[in-house]
């Protein structure tokens, strides 16, 4: 149940997608970039021309054609504001895509909610960006933003499975009949 507190509060939410790459990046850029982004031990030039690279791929113009996850998550962010009813809603990517999770954070904590609420597309546990990056960044952020931070993981895996049977029986319905 929430409490009367929480639900007076102004909810900011940052919605936290993976990221691609987008299509229309020239296969020489790619190659280079996920080959200096992989690497260990990267020479202090291999590092000047990785972070060179960085940049042009996170600042890359993103559209439904060469990105169509990108423009998907931005729909589920407008359906979670819609939905939640929510002050803000923010996307965010953990690689290869702009705005990153700590400048998405950013953008909320500097607008006028008043807690602010991180979730991630990424619904259950054993993938290292939703139990290792993303907390690394909201204990980065914690210190900057003086809004509460909640990160709202993991999800409930019954709540996962229901949605993934529903999703099965909407499939299957239009198969004619059968679900």
């Amino acid at each position: 149940m929430v409490s009367r507190v929480v639900e007076m509060a102004r909810i900011g939410v940052v919605l936290v997608g993976h990221g691609q790459l987008p299509s229309d990046i020239p296969k020489e850029l790619r190659s280079e970039y996920l080959r200096l982004k992989f690497k260990e031990n990267r020479t202090r030039l291999e590092e000047e021309r990785f972070e060179e690279l960085e940049n042009t791929v996170l600042n890359w113009a993103r559209n439904e054609v060469n990105d169509p996850y990108a423009h998907s998550l931005q729909i589920l962010a407008s359906e979670v504001s819609k939905i939640g009813g929510y002050e803000k809603v923010v996307v965010a990517f953990n690689e290869f895509c702009r705005p990153t999770v700590e400048e998405a954070l950013m953008e909320v904590c500097n607008s006028d909610v008043d807690v602010v609420v991180v979730v991630t597309t990424m619904t259950i546990k054993g993938g290292e960006h939703s139990e290792k990056d993303i907390p690394e960044s909201l204990e980065k952020m914690r210190k900057k933003c003086l809004k509460q931070i909640v990160y709202a993981w993991p999800f409930d895996v019954s709540a996962v499975a229901r949605l993934f049977v529903e999703t099965i029986k909407l499939h299957l319905s239009r198969m004619g009949g059968v679900g």
